[in-house]
């Protein structure tokens, strides 16, 4: 999954993928995506992966800003999904 995307990979652990979004809406922008597929994070149920995606944003959220943060999920294209895969946006005007 790494290699077709168009960006710098941030972090990963067996469950999620972390890479810099490549249309940013703040100083810091970073998407974390889980390994399955779900189209949302309503559908995403299973725990174990649910665990490894907030570990990562953790871990993110960590390394590359101050503490403060946004978290964001975007669910239907209303409310401005645009990619039908379950994914976090780390938002945060001040970098680590």
């Amino acid at each position: 999954m790494a290699s077709e995307l168009p960006t710098e990979l941030l972090g990963e652990n067996e469950f999620a993928i972390a890479f810099k979004d490549i249309n940013p809406l703040a100083m810091v922008h970073i998407l974390v995506v889980p390994r399955i597929h779900s189209s949302d994070i309503s559908r995403l149920s299973d725990p174990q992966t649910l665990l490894g995606l907030h570990e990562l944003v953790r871990e993110m959220a960590a390394k590359f800003t101050d503490g403060q943060f946004r978290l964001q999920f975007n669910t239907g294209e209303r409310e401005g999904q645009s990619v039908f895969h379950t994914h976090a946006h780390i938002l945060s005007q001040q970098g680590s």
